[in-house]
């Protein structure tokens, strides 16, 4: 394999570890958000104390955010190594 398919892996690791940070903080902006606002138009102040009912939307970036973590860490990694045992 020529060394530019090992820098596209790594290209593709950082991007993905790059989305993944974006995506969980993107999580922590929607969860805050989200539970201040009902703060303000809910007379009910348990669902904002205890957060139930779960809102299942609200963990999507997160779930999505963990996984681009891991697999922008598995190609930084992979992309290394085989980097490094080219030369």
């Amino acid at each position: 394999m020529p060394l530019a398919s090992y820098d596209a892996i790594l290209v593709l690791g950082g991007f993905f570890l790059l989305l993944g940070i974006i995506f969980v903080l993107w999580n922590r902006r929607e969860k805050k958000s989200y539970y201040n606002s009902i703060l303000l138009t809910q007379r009910d102040i348990k669902e904002s104390l205890t957060h139930e009912p779960e809102r299942p939307w609200l963990h999507a970036w997160q779930v999505g955010g963990r996984i681009s973590l891991i697999i922008g860490i598995v190609l930084l990694i992979i992309g290394g190594i085989l980097r490094l045992v080219a030369y």
